[in-house]
């Protein structure tokens, strides 16, 4: 990787990563629904199929030999996309946009990335700069409330905002892709819906992808 593109994806912040474990179906969620956020809700076909395009893009990068859970990906895309939709929302309740450093940052990021499919960046943009955009949309807010300090000052307030927005709504990801939203942003959640019983389900579950076991899944289920 260039270190052009490890500026920009700087820039539009570092995916979070994940924990998954279990694979049946969770109560509560409708059959094909990752997450609920307030009024929306993100589908599964849209997790899936923003994964495949990630998936392409992730396997540009790695070493050769390198392989990745597929679950760690999906459980990327599934918080980010859902940390999107409140950030959409939330911004819509304000009647605000963006601030512009996002898409700055976006147009830097295609101007660096131009060998990819449109599906591969926007995959790249929709995972890697979900958090980059929750700022922005902070920005926004705060500026519209009034708040003192320049850019610092407009971001606090409105991170303040979207926490109290967070509180107030319905917020919910699918425990089989094992991350949450806290504080505004993406984090690992051990929301498992049952219990590793021996050392394949515990490398399953782990914090930190286990590119031996990921070898051995099924082509299906690893990307690289």
């Amino acid at each position: 990787m260039t270190s052009t593109r490890l500026r920009t994806l700087a820039a539009l912040a570092a995916a979070s990563t994940v924990l998954l474990t279990g694979c049946n179906a969770v109560p509560g969620f409708n059959p094909g629904v990752a997450a609920r956020v307030a009024d929306d809700t993100v589908s599964l076909q849209t997790v899936d199929e923003v994964s495949t395009s990630y998936c392409e893009y992730v396997e540009t990068q790695l070493q050769e030999g390198q392989v990745l859970p597929q679950h760690y990906l999906r459980g990327q895309v599934a918080g980010s996309l859902a940390l999107r939709s409140a950030a959409d929302q939330f911004a819509a309740e304000h009647d605000v946009t963006a601030d512009p450093s996002y898409a700055i940052a976006a147009h830097r990021a295609a101007q660096s990335l131009s060998d990819l499919t449109d599906a591969q960046l926007q995959a790249v943009i929709d995972v890697q700069g979900a958090e980059t955009y929750v700022q922005a949309v902070e920005r926004s807010v705060g500026a519209s409330m009034g708040a003192s300090g320049g850019a610092k000052g407009e971001t606090a307030a409105g991170q303040q905002a979207f926490q109290q927005w967070l509180d107030d709504n319905d917020v919910q990801i699918d425990p089989r892709f094992g991350v949450t939203i806290d504080s505004g942003s993406t984090a690992p959640a051990d929301t498992s819906v049952s219990f590793p019983l021996g050392v394949t389900a515990t490398k399953a579950g782990a914090d930190q992808p286990d590119t031996d076991y990921a070898a051995d899944l099924p082509e299906s289920q690893r990307c690289g």
